[in-house]
């Protein structure tokens, strides 16, 4: 079983953080409060067992549903891939300390 470490849960929320920036109808106190939210998912991607990309973008567009109706559709395909991408590091990492432990 593998989860997300603290420094893959950050990646992910700074992309979405950064995302941010690209939506233009929000203005600056409508950002803080958006980052705040999006900060606040930490916990919940953190607790995710065996995460996989596609269900953990669904569920976190159910969490927060008016701020993916704000980002352009290319964000969950970026996010989909760096999921995709950090899953695939932790699966390599957790192969090698199983490797080690034999």
């Amino acid at each position: 079983m593998i989860r997300f470490g603290k420094r893959d849960v950050t990646a992910i929320l700074e992309l979405m953080e950064r995302e941010l920036d690209s939506v233009p109808r929000l203005d600056g106190v409508e950002r803080m409060k958006w980052r705040s939210r999006i900060r606040r998912q930490e916990n919940f991607l953190m607790g995710l067992d065996d995460p996989k990309p596609d269900k953990v973008v669904m569920k976190l567009s159910g969490r927060l549903s008016e701020l993916f109706r704000l980002y352009p559709k290319s964000v969950s395909d970026k996010l989909v891939e760096l999921m995709k991408l950090k899953i695939t590091q932790l699966e390599r990492r957790s192969d090698d300390s199983e490797k080690a432990d034999e």
